[in-house]
């Protein structure tokens, strides 16, 4: 048998039977993770048939080879795009007139303890056991990316279980205020970390820290500027999205040409047209329709490159960065309820529905790998995207019972 067809052949009965697998434990633990998806990638990526080829003495065909994937990046980088744009719009300084300080404190708790402890305890690791590999400024990145997505937070467990159960109360309206600041708190911090390390600097040229992080910022409102003068008034949907997805690939081309990140200079587009814009409410929903599209794309992607050169390394980063990161979430809640004045916003196991992680951790990832390269960078790409599928699915669970415990949902389904 021709060893494309076969290829195929495999692909298929792969995905078929992995997507029936998804679906018993989507009824099982209620929310669909995309693991197809990614599984898919990984199927049809070059190093996992580069592996078969050499192990099984066999000459399958490479479907998304490296030079493929090069082709691939214009789109991966205009999702990264839109995923820091739709989350910017988001924020809209009028909506939080009325802030509640306790929900905000509890956001910045989670957002500032997360990244700081995790960035101090992996910087310390790679410093001590991998000077030989790394740089100071290497390990200075890697750990920043560690720990700026590991303080993201996916709402989509609360969307589902909102659609499962009848949930009504503070800790689960927290969590959901905790979903729309913390991501863009997160997103603000992983920006500044391409101006800390900023790659591809003329020796000649002083610029610090702060003026490239300006400078980002300077970026993403200009762009916001030109695209309220030209489109504020578009009332056609599709030539509004059309040209919505030219002003992100733009943006994107600006960010990846500077070495800057995609994600950070979206996100602040964004913020700029949501509090700008009259029409931003129709951008929110019109980018909604490409959410699952894109969703399965950027999950295929990050299979197809997903390649552990030392299982070792990664499978000790992976355990260590779960466990830590569940242990500072819990903490987390508990110290946020400690601190606070009013003790009716939250409780203080709180901490145990923080652990969903989602689209914005694989988004830094893939941004990450974009404009950093070291020995150690595809395995922190590794560790990030098989921390976002364990924690998708072990979160659901604990956010369940947590709000079960608070006398906040209902044991009992809603009737279809």
């Amino acid at each position: 048998m021709n060893t494309f067809i076969l290829l195929i052949l495999i692909l298929i009965f792969g995905f078929i039977s992995f997507h029936f697998i998804n679906q018993k434990l989507q009824d099982k633990f209620l929310y669909f993770t995309g693991l197809e998806y990614l599984f898919l990638g990984i199927l049809i990526g070059a190093p996992f048939l580069n592996w078969i080829n050499s192990n099984f003495e066999l000459d399958f065909p490479i479907l998304l080879s490296p030079e493929s994937s090069l082709q691939l990046k214009p789109i991966i980088a205009l999702i990264i795009g839109t995923v820091g744009f739709t989350t910017g719009l988001k924020l809209r300084f009028k909506d939080y007139s009325d802030l509640n300080r306790e929900r905000l404190r509890l956001a910045l708790t989670d957002v500032v303890f997360t990244t700081l402890i995790l960035f101090l305890f992996f910087f310390g690791i790679f410093r001590y056991f991998f000077t030989n590999l790394l740089s100071f400024d290497e390990a200075l990145v890697n750990a920043l990316v560690l720990g700026t997505s590991a303080s993201t937070y996916s709402p989509s467990v609360l969307q589902t279980l909102k659609n499962k159960f009848h949930i009504e109360g503070p800790n689960y309206n927290s969590l959901l205020f905790n979903s729309s600041i913390s991501n863009i708190i997160s997103i603000v911090l992983f920006g500044m970390l391409f101006s800390i390390v900023h790659q591809g600097v003329p020796k000649n040229l002083d610029i610090t820290i702060t003026e490239w992080f300006m400078i980002n910022i300077a970026i993403g409102i200009v762009i916001g500027i030109l695209f309220f003068i030209f489109l504020e008034r578009e009332e056609n949907e599709n030539k509004l999205l059309l040209a919505l997805m030219g002003i992100i690939i733009f943006t994107s081309g600006v960010a990846y040409y500077l070495n800057f990140s995609t994600l950070f200079i979206s996100l602040i587009m964004g913020i700029f047209i949501a509090n700008t814009s009259k029409v931003y409410k129709r951008i929110e929903s019109t980018l909604e329709k490409l959410e699952h599209p894109f969703y399965v794309i950027i999950l295929i992607y990050a299979g197809s490159i997903l390649n552990v050169t030392d299982w070792a390394i990664w499978s000790a980063g992976l355990v260590l960065y779960l466990i830590l990161r569940m242990n500072i979430k819990n903490f987390n809640g508990w110290f946020a309820y400690q601190a606070s004045y009013d003790k009716t916003a939250f409780s203080p196991t709180i901490g145990k529905g923080l652990n969903s992680q989602g689209m914005i951790a694989i988004a830094m990832a893939l941004n990450f790998i974009q404009v950093y390269e070291n020995d150690l960078s595809i395995t922190i790409f590794g560790v990030i995207i098989a921390a976002v599928i364990v924690n998708e699915f072990l979160s659901i669970k604990w956010t369940r019972d947590v709000l079960i415990d608070l006398n906040e949902i209902s044991p009992m389904k809603k009737e279809s």
